[in-house]
Order: structure tokens, then C-alpha cells, then sequence
């Protein structure tokens, strides 16, 4: 069975090996280059004595200086010191004959010029022409010897160079190859491992299914499908739980929110059993007080009902005055004349939402805040963004706070009463199913749950407070409609 870290540790060690050669050749090329260029060093300084003596055998001719002549001299011995020391390096760039002949050249100049000092000067015209020619053909020779020896170094920097190349290439070759291991061998399958995690998220799979012969992924896989295996079974008990957990809530809220119109409903037909002289108007208004109860019972069916099913979406694109505008007209004649209801100015911001469901959580907060007992009811819409209107204490928000956030735009209303406000207690409660703070068995408990429902739904939030100057706020965030489309609204 093959192994991640045996592929990434081999990958790993062959581009460390083709570093380490790489360094190799070009320390070993630098050495071989340097090695030319010091041995290189006795030619140029041949060719250099050379044209000292040439220098000094002009200076002699010409002005007889006694010190000339010992400089001469001590040139011709220094050029035959560099040509005895230098011996291999000029068997490399000159033939055994030429060396031969230099070197006699050398010797028989030093031989004419110890004759030389030795004549007169009647005498010694016939010696120059001899001395001369032997210096003009040391000095042909030699700086034939520095050009061979040039053209040896141009070619030993091309060798260079061109080794270098070679050894890059070859590196950078390696490093591809390497790579291509690295991508073929190893992110491959991670990224195949990626896909089918995607996949799995979205429950397009159940389990991981990835084959690998690398026992990594392999351990990965099975350990992973063993983790969702157990995930599944908690989820189950989980499940499970919760459905206990909901069904005893639901049977204590059915129960506690019927049994006063069933007690109700009893008391009343115990009082019709058992009188047959009560008066006629009497009688009637114990029967009327028991269809009263059985309604009551028949809304409190309805909005459990309400509670638990998923409705259809109608969605629309509605501006939030319209979509504010139906929903005051729908509950306008329920209210009490007393109670002052205030449309402040709402920004033109399009929503795409239930009107129906939507205009539901606007009549529910406007009846609790007049069944709370409020006089005057204010209603504030503008637009916004999610970071500059999100409220600084989240203790008392509800709803999809994900979605909102994602939103360029938003529109935020508020729904501002009047009333008592809400105690500090309660809060945290308002959006719990079953919680009311009504005696007699008057609210369900559920209006608010409802509002929240419906506000997560449209992927917006909404918070409670209590204003500082009395009274209850709501907000609400809903996300704004980008393109703004012909709005779709009944008249």
C-alpha cells in the first residue's frame, strides 16, 4: 500500500539530490574556471616580460645606459624563470619544438647580450642587428603564446556558461517533473477527497466513497464514515428527543390554552341541565357564551395549526409603504378609535415577500400593542445596511442573522408603541411558542412566535426593546429586492 509520506518524502529528497548536483557542478565549474584563469596568469606575464625586454633593448640601443643593460638582463632571466616554472601550462597552448625554440631564443638573446657589454661601441653595431632580431622573434612567439592562451580562456567561460545552463535546465526540469508527481500523486486525490466532501455537504452522498491505494486518504475515509455514522445515530436520538420534547410542549399548550373555553363550555351546559325554569333571555345567553367559547377554541386550533405546517410562498416584489399601507388597511376597522396609528415617512426600499404573511406579522404587532394598551402607535421604515443598524445588545434578536448580514441593503422598521412596555423578565420570552402575559386565558401565545417565523423565513431578523421614553420598540430587518421590478401588488 502506497503512502502520502512516502510520495512527499521522495518528491522531497529528489529535488534536494538535484540541488546538492546542481551545486556540485557549479562549484566544480567555478574551480575549473578559476584554475584556468591562475594558470592563465604565467602566459599573460611571459608575454608581458617580453615586451619589457623589447622595452629595455630600445632604451640600450638607443641611449648605451649602463642600467639598461642590467635591466635587460634581469627581464631575459625572469622570462626564462617563467617559462621553466610554467612548463605545463605552456605544453597545453604551444607544441614541444615551439617551446624548444623560445627557449633558445631566450638563451642564445641572454648569450649576445653578455657579448654585447663586452664590445665596443665601433664594434658593437653589427651585434644590435643580431640582438634585435632574436627580440623580435621572442616577441612574435610570446604574444602568439597570449593569443592561444586568450582564445583557451573564451572557451573555457562558453564551457562554463553552458554548463551552468545545462544544469539549471536539468534542476528546473526535476522540479517540474516533481511537481507534476506532487499534483498527479497527491492534490489530486485531496481534490477529489474536496469534491465529495462538497457533495456530502450537499446531501447529494451519504458517505464518503473515494478510492485510494494511499493509507492516509483510506484511514481518512473510514474514520470519516465511521464519525457520520455516529453523527446519524446522535441526530436519531436527537431527533427523537426533540420530537418528545415537542409533542409533551404541544400537549401542555393544547391543553392549557383549551381548557378554559372547555371549562367554560361545561359550566354553561351544567347550568342549562340542571335548570329548566331559568328565563328564556337567560337560556340564550348561556348558549350564545358557548358558541363565543367553542370560536375561541376553533382560533386556537387554527393558529396551532398555523404554527406547525409550512406554507406555500407567494413571493412578490412590493415596496415596504405598500406592503405597510395593506396591512394597516386590513386592521384599521378593528381598532378603537382611541388608538392613534402614526405612518412616518418609509423609505421607497423593494421587498420580495408573502404579502400575505408578510402583512400578518404588521397586524399582529399592531393588536398586541392596542390589546397591551397603547394609545399611539408609530411605524418608521428606512434603508439601511445590516452593519450600520445592527443592534449592539442581540440578547432580545430573532432570526436569520446569516442571511441578513449578506445583504447589501436592508430595510429596517420600526414599530414603536405607547404602551407599558415589557417587562425585562419577559424579553427574552416574548418569541417562545405558548408565552403570553394575558390573564384569562385571552392570548395563545402565539402571535409573536408567528411573527418571528414568518420574519426568518424572508431571511430577515427582528429585536425587542423597551424605549427609554415608555412603551415597546420592534425592528425589523428585511433584506432589500437589488433589482427593482415592476412592483406585483393587488389594489
Amino acid at each position: 500500500m502506497t503512502s502520502l509520506r512516502n510520495k512527499i518524502l521522495t518528491s522531497y529528497g529528489l529535488s534536494i539530490i538535484a540541488l546538492l548536483v546542481f551545486v556540485a557542478v557549479v562549484i566544480a565549474d567555478l574551480h575549473y574556471l578559476q584554475t584556468q584563469i591562475v594558470e592563465g596568469e604565467s602566459v599573460n606575464t611571459f608575454y608581458q616580460a617580453s615586451q619589457e625586454i623589447r622595452r629595455h633593448e630600445k632604451n640600450l640601443f638607443l641611449y648605451h645606459d649602463i642600467n639598461d643593460m642590467q635591466q635587460l638582463q634581469r627581464q631575459v632571466d625572469a622570462a626564462q624563470k617563467i617559462l621553466s616554472d610554467g612548463q605545463r601550462v605552456f605544453t597545453e597552448i604551444a607544441s614541444a619544438a615551439e617551446l624548444r625554440r623560445i627557449d633558445a631564443v631566450l638563451q642564445q638573446y641572454s648569450t649576445q647580450l653578455k657579448q654585447y657589454a663586452a664590445l665596443t661601441d665601433a664594434t658593437r653595431n653589427s651585434k644590435q642587428q643580431a640582438i634585435r632580431a632574436l627580440g623580435h622573434e621572442l616577441s612574435k612567439l610570446t604574444q602568439d603564446f597570449n593569443q592561444r592562451q586568450r582564445a583557451i580562456h573564451a572557451q573555457t567561460t562558453r564551457v562554463a556558461v553552458w554548463t551552468l545552463m545545462a544544469a539549471s535546465f536539468t534542476v528546473i526540469l526535476i522540479g517540474l517533473a516533481s511537481a507534476m508527481f506532487m499534483v498527479r500523486r497527491i492534490v489530486r486525490p485531496l481534490a477529489l477527497l474536496e469534491k465529495q466532501l462538497d457533495e456530502l455537504a450537499e446531501g447529494n452522498e451519504k458517505t464518503l466513497t473515494l478510492t485510494s491505494q494511499d493509507k492516509e486518504i483510506q484511514s481518512f475515509v473510514h474514520h470519516f464514515n465511521a464519525m457520520l455514522e455516529r453523527l446519524r445515530e446522535q441526530q436519531n436520538q436527537l431527533r427523537h428527543h426533540e420530537k418528545a420534547a415537542a409533542l409533551g410542549v404541544l400537549v401542555s399548550g393544547v391543553a392549557h390554552e383549551l381548557n378554559n373555553p372547555l371549562s367554560n363550555i361545561s359550566t354553561s351546559v351544567q347550568l342549562l341541565l340542571e335548570d329548566d325554569t331559568t328565563r328564556e333571555d337567560l337560556r340564550r345567553q348561556w348558549l350564545s357564551h358557548v358558541d363565543g367559547e367553542c370560536e375561541r377554541a376553533r382560533r386556537i386550533v387554527r393558529r396551532l395549526l398555523d404554527s406547525v405546517r409550512q406554507p406555500t410562498h407567494e413571493l412578490e416584489i412590493i415596496s415596504a409603504p405598500r406592503l405597510v399601507q395593506l396591512a394597516v388597511l386590513l386592521i384599521h376597522r378593528q381598532l378603537p378609535p382611541t388608538l392613534l396609528l402614526h405612518i412616518e415617512d418609509i423609505d421607497e426600499g423593494m421587498l420580495r415577500v408573502d404579502r400575505e404573511r408578510m402583512q400578518q406579522v404588521f397586524i399582529n404587532l399592531i393588536k398586541n400593542a392596542n390589546d397591551a394598551g397603547a394609545t399611539n402607535i408609530w411605524i418608521i421604515g428606512r434603508e439601511t445596511t445590516w452593519e450600520a443598524s445592527r443592534p449592539a445588545n442581540t440578547d432580545h434578536l430573532a432570526g436569520d442573522t446569516i442571511e441578513i448580514s449578506q445583504s447589501a441593503q436592508v430595510i429596517l422598521i420600526h414599530i414603536d408603541d405607547d404602551g407599558p412596555g415589557i417587562s425585562p423578565d419577559h424579553l427574552a420570552k416574548v418569541f417562545d411558542p405558548f408565552f403570553t402575559t394575558q390573564s384569562g386565558g385571552e392570548g395563545t401565545g402565539l402571535g409573536l412566535y408567528l411573527v418571528e417565523e414568518i420574519i426568518s423565513e424572508h431571511g430577515g431578523c427582528i429585536a425587542v426593546e423597551n424605549r427609554d421614553g415608555g412603551g415597546t420598540r420592534f425592528s425589523i430587518w428585511l433584506p432589500m429586492e437589488q433589482q427593482h421590478l415592476p412592483e406585483q401588488e393587488a389594489s
